[in-house]
């Protein structure tokens, strides 16, 4: 049988295609998904070629994007060298060399972002090394860019790092860098046994010449677990290089225009010899010795410090973590400060410090301030007599005689130090201080986990002026000064707990008596006179709290208490009580506003109020009045025995005033009303103070022993006039008569109705189509005839009116009510009744019209002495002044 052989062919074929399609397609799916979990966007490359020995590429661009940064990789003339793994060393091939005749790295970090891997595994001494690095590394020529302090900096050279096929030493790594046509280049080598003994040694060399030498060796002892640690750092002269400084400057922060002139001479040693454990508690328990001296004629650039100049010699020595210094002695002055000083606040920031330290006298112990336990010993201590100054911006002067332990654990002890600061002015805030200036007196103590400080007698702060700035919110809004302000802070505490090895101030506690005292306050609602305050502070890092007793010179207090959490609502709480005429008397003295018809002849009101400002947001202000019998006379008006309490409440530029019940003895204008019982609401905004919603929920009092009442309701005034109707029950028409002021004129009856009052604050109150009736069965009129004699006189109707009206029995009182914004009161009366002087008791209809200014007749009350005799002297001197 013949087999056909060209079909198996092409069968054989087609699966053999299809396998290796399927290949291609596996590597390129399982390529693509490991360059996407290692974030890499871009992998380029050309001129590939592969051999026995090792892969190059002529050109390579990658491009990787992590949570945490950007990287683009550019490379050209790529080679990575391999040999063949010999017996024992596994099947991998072993890297052998790695060059690169070009390599450009742009890195970009993202702000914001965490890494997603968490905290890093904490570092460990010897580190481990990679199995699979080649022996050499070498870049001909790199340009990286990095974040810097300009934005982003580029730096350009070549490296070189040599090490052993098999182990990890020795190691040569040789790096420059070029700028500017000049070279900075280092040298390093580490060799000895990786895990045990190791030694290095550096150099640093500038445009040829060596400019720093350093050594340092590592060496475990034994099983121990003791480690040693030698080294020294040397930099005989300083190099004459200004371009390096203002390559520096793009690193650092401080501008080019403040650099120094380039110093001629400096230099600097510094050697150390320690021993303890191999671990994180190395220094805790270290062993040996360390020396550093530096001679700085001039002023030199230290990073993140600032310009340092002068001379420093320390020799310590350290026996199982306790350092005893042996020899200290400095002069040193710091210009130009670097970017810390941005942490003060401008004006106050210095040109140059000047540090002194000198040996000192013994100070008293510390156990003759504060006990120590029973059986410990004195610490030794090295006095010093430390001063510091300030030039430029806050003259600042410290002066302290001290004393340091010499051996862990560390404390200070601080003898009399006296610092002082003063400015000819200073803003803060949108308000200027003329002169001010600080002086503190303290004693106390440091240590390495917290510190106490007790202010002295004679700590204060003072300005002789603080006002608003010109031009800024508060000097629009106000006219505010004050002159001869002084705060004393005198036998105050300070307490603060840190954690020096992670610059971390754990807490701060400052408590003491505080005062305060102004010569002269001025401002648009104070009349001006001087203020005093009292009382104590309590500070922290979370919040200051104030509370005390505010005076001012006319004799009135205030108990305030201030609450000011750094991270939440600022809170400040205020009362008062003011009893009888004389205190009262003492706010007018303080308040501009305070008005000049208002006197209170007694009774007591107590206040309260509480400012609050939230960090973002409006402030709110509310506050309650509470009156007990309170008595007094405003313009014309006597009131007496005010009981019950008053609300207000202040927020985004609104305002309401709130009575939940306000009684009332009595009110007397001319007509004694009451007692009078008020309760209801009022929210206007601040800029239409007049265009607000009235709410009355009670309003009603006894007159002229009947009731009258205004009937619950809610009134929009920015719609005025509105209309709120008043009911008038059961009042006495004898009463009235009573106090009408003319004689001969006398009735009986009780009389109810309606009375709406329209009302606009623009133009006062008016009354349209009131009425009011008597109740049945009526009552009786009567007017003498003396009065009528007048009336009789004019014809006969007039006549039979005037008999009727001597004797007037009616069963019908009903009338008309009108009233105009001038104080015109128009009554239309309509009575039915009978006279018996008139047709033997034959029905009598009288319609009449009556009109009375209200005003004058309220001041013909008052001068009648019917409401009390201060207002009655207040209406003479009323009438004095217009005559």
């Amino acid at each position: 049988m013949r087999i056909a052989w060209k079909p198996i062919g092409w069968g054989i074929f087609a699966v053999l295609v299809l396998t290796i399609l399927s290949g291609i397609l596996a590597a390129r799916h399982l390529l693509n998904e490991t360059l996407q979990q290692n974030g890499i966007e871009t992998l380029e490359w050309q001129g590939l070629r592969l051999s026995f020995s090792g892969v190059s590429v002529r050109e390579l661009e990658l491009v990787q994007s992590l949570p945490t940064r950007k990287l683009e990789l550019k490379s050209r003339e790529l080679n990575l060298g391999w040999r063949s793994p010999e017996w024992g060393e596994g099947w991998l091939p072993q890297l052998t060399a790695l060059t690169a005749g070009y390599l450009e790295l742009d890195w970009h970090t993202k702000p914001g972002e965490q890494s997603a891997g968490g905290q890093q595994e904490e570092n460990q001494w010897p580190p481990e090394m990679p199995s699979w690095l080649p022996s050499e590394i070498t870049v001909q020529q790199f340009r990286v860019t990095l974040p810097c302090e300009a934005g982003r900096c580029p730096l350009t050279g070549g490296l070189s790092i040599t090490g052993p096929e098999s182990g990890l030493v020795p190691v040569t790594a040789s790096v420059h860098l070029d700028h500017d046509g000049h070279q900075v280049a280092l040298l390093a080598t580490l060799d000895g046994v990786w895990d045990t003994d190791l030694d290095l040694s550096a150099e640093l060399a500038i445009d040829g010449t060596r400019y720093l030498s350093a050594t340092s060796g590592y060496l475990k002892q034994g099983v121990n677990g003791l480690v040693s640690w030698r080294g020294s750092v040397a930099v005989p002269d300083l190099p004459q290089t200004d371009w390096l400084l203002a390559w520096l400057q793009t690193w650092q922060s401080i501008p080019a225009d403040q650099w120094p002139e380039q110093p001629e001479t400096g230099s600097m040693e510094a050697s150390w010899e320690l021993q303890g454990p191999g671990d994180e508690n190395f220094l805790a328990y270290v062993t040996g010795s360390a020396k550093v001296q530096a001679q700085l004629p001039q002023p030199w650039p230290a990073p993140g410090v600032g310009t340092i100049g002068g001379n420093l010699e320390v020799a310590l020595k350290a026996n199982q973590g306790r350092w005893q210094p042996e020899t200290l002695q400095a002069d040193l002055v710091l210009s130009h400060p670097a970017a810390w000083i941005r942490t003060v606040p401008e004006l106050m920031q210095p040109d140059s410090l000047t540090l002194s330290v000198r040996p000192a006298p013994a100070l008293a112990p510390l156990s003759a301030i504060l006990p120590t336990a029973p059986g410990e010993a004195p610490e030794a201590k090295m006095p010093l007599n430390v001063e510091l100054n300030s030039r430029g911006g806050a003259n600042v002067s410290l002066r302290s005689h001290l004393s340091v332990t010499t051996k862990a654990p560390w404390m200070m002890q601080l003898g009399e130090t006296q610092l002082n600061a003063a400015m000819p002015e200073l803003e803060v805030a949108g308000w200027r201080l003329t002169k001010p200036r600080v002086e503190i007196a303290l004693t106390g103590q440091l240590d390495t986990n917290s510190g106490t400080l007790r202010f002295g007698e004679s700590t204060f702060f003072e300005v002789d002026r603080l006002e608003p700035v010109s031009g800024s919110a508060l000097a629009s809004a106000n006219e505010s000064l004050l002159k001869g302000l002084r705060a004393e802070l005198g036998k105050t505490t300070l307490n603060a707990s840190y954690a020096i090895e992670k610059s971390q101030l754990d807490s701060l506690h400052l408590e003491g008596p505080v005062s305060v005292d102004a010569k002269e306050v001025r401002h648009p609602q104070l009349l001006p006179q001087s203020w005093q305050f009292n009382g104590r502070v309590e500070s922290d890092l979370a919040h200051t709290d104030v509370a005390g007793v505010l005076g001012a010179d006319a004799g009135a207090t205030i108990n305030l208490d201030l609450k000011f959490p750094y991270s939440g609502l600022l809170t400040l709480e205020g009362e008062t009580r003011v009893s009888g005429k004389q205190e009262a008397e003492a706010l007018s003295r303080i308040f501009s506003a305070w008005p000049s018809l208002l006197t209170v002849s007694g009774g007591t009101v107590s206040a309260n109020a509480t400012y609050k400002q939230p960090q973002a947001g409006p402030m709110l202000l509310d506050g309650r009045f509470v009156f007990t019998d309170w008595s007094g006379i405003y313009d014309r008006t006597a009131w007496s025995k005010m009981n019950g309490s008053a609300e207000f409440r202040l927020e985004e530029d609104n305002i309401k005033i709130s009575v939940p019940e306000l009684t009332v003895e009595e009110v007397n204008s001319g007509l004694p009303i009451g007692p009078l019982l008020l309760a209801g609401t009022y929210e206007a905004p601040l800029a239409q103070l007049a265009a607000g919603t009235l709410v009355l929920a009670q309003a009603n009092t006894n007159a002229l022993d009947g009731k009258v009442r205004i009937q619950p309701g809610r009134w929009n005034l920015a719609q005025a006039p509105v209309t709120i109707p008043v009911e008038l029950t059961e009042l006495s028409l004898a009463y009235l008569l009573q106090l009408y002021p003319t004689e001969g004129l006398a009735g009986t009856g009780i009389l109810s109705g309606t009375v709406p009052v329209l009302f606009d604050p623009a133009t006062g109150i008016r009354v349209e189509s009131g009425r009011i009736a008597a109740l049945e069965p009526g009552g009786r009129l009567q007017l003498t005839a003396e009065r009528l004699k007048a009336l009789a006189s004019q014809n006969d109707s007039m006549k039979l009116v005037a008999q009727a009206l001597e004797d007037f029995r009616y069963s019908v009182l009903d009338s008309g009510i009108d009233y105009d914004e001038n104080g015109t009161l128009v009554l239309a009366l309509h009575l039915k009744g009978n006279s018996p002087n008139v047709g033997e008791g034959q029905p009598v209809v009288l319609n009449i019209n009556l009109e009375e200014n209200i005003p004058a007749l309220l001041r013909s009350l008052q001068l009648s002495g019917k409401v009390n005799d201060a207002v009655t002297e207040r209406v003479k001197e009323l009438f004095n002044k217009r005559e």
